[in-house]
């Protein structure tokens, strides 16, 4: 079991005068107030720019996928769908987090519903986690397999927030409804892990992640013409890499490139 502080990074932006080196040194804005069994979520403020860069990709940190603004307080659901992968474990420990993520409160705060999916002393290890406006559930007692169909959930709207995943191989839900917020934006994709100290986590070899059923507001994502993410390294070295979306508007691929 690991030791160390886990961090999903998401839900967060910053102006696009910001940028990328402001995002690295963002601090902590909020805690879970109970660790999970490989340690305690915080969400940083700059891991998903407001306004990114001209660029068809733009290389991030924390994050690999596609985010769209929507309009401030708007009521938005994002909704997805992937195969847990198989991962090729070494000793070390290496974890992501497939999810789908609202942004609240003008990029403070966010509520996702995602999946660790992680190798721990050598082996790999699933489960789902949510997060409502900052607060994280983990739920290590439900574990998923590799080749499970989970469809990921997140609704928040000004009265109230659901985040869900369900195993769909299984038939297991895992979901939590609380209070409201004001949507800033919407994303899915491959988040990071870090440790208590902040250093990030090293990809684990998940060779290829297919998103499926990308819909936000009941649009193909597509529609929305969001903004491309690829994972890098602190010395740029590409890690995870985002595709373009299938015909349809509706699917797209992330890749594992370097761990």
């Amino acid at each position: 079991m690991l030791s160390k502080t886990r961090i999903i990074i998401a839900c967060a932006a910053a102006a696009a005068a910001a940028g990328l080196a402001a995002s690295l040194a963002a601090p902590a804005l909020a805690a879970s107030a109970v660790a999970g069994p490989h340690g305690q979520l915080r969400f940083t403020s700059n891991d998903h720019p407001a306004s990114p860069a001209t660029a068809a990709t733009t290389s991030n940190r924390t994050f690999a996928g596609y985010q769209a603004p929507v309009p401030a307080g708007s009521a938005t659901v994002v909704t997805a769908s992937f195969t847990v992968p198989t991962l090729a474990c070494t000793t070390t420990d290496r974890a992501i987090a497939p999810d789908v993520g609202v942004p609240v409160n003008n990029y403070k705060s966010g509520s996702l519903a995602g999946l660790f999916t992680g190798c721990v002393s050598g082996t790999a290890v699933y489960y789902p986690s949510v997060v409502v406006n900052g607060t994280e559930t983990d739920y290590p007692a439900s574990p998923v397999a590799a080749g499970d169909v989970i469809d990921l959930t997140t609704k928040v709207s000004t009265n109230r927030t659901r985040v869900q995943v369900t195993d769909v191989t299984t038939g297991v839900t895992q979901k939590i409804i609380g209070p409201g917020a004001r949507a800033s934006a919407a994303f899915i994709g491959d988040e990071a892990w870090a440790t208590s100290s902040g250093q990030l986590e090293h990809v684990p070899d998940f060779g290829k992640l297919t998103f499926k059923s990308c819909l936000l507001d009941g649009k193909v994502l597509a529609s929305w013409h969001p903004h491309a993410y690829q994972r890098v390294n602190s010395i740029g070295t590409l890690q995870i890499s985002t595709g373009g979306f299938w015909p349809g508007g509706t699917a797209f691929t992330t890749h594992f490139q370097h761990s």
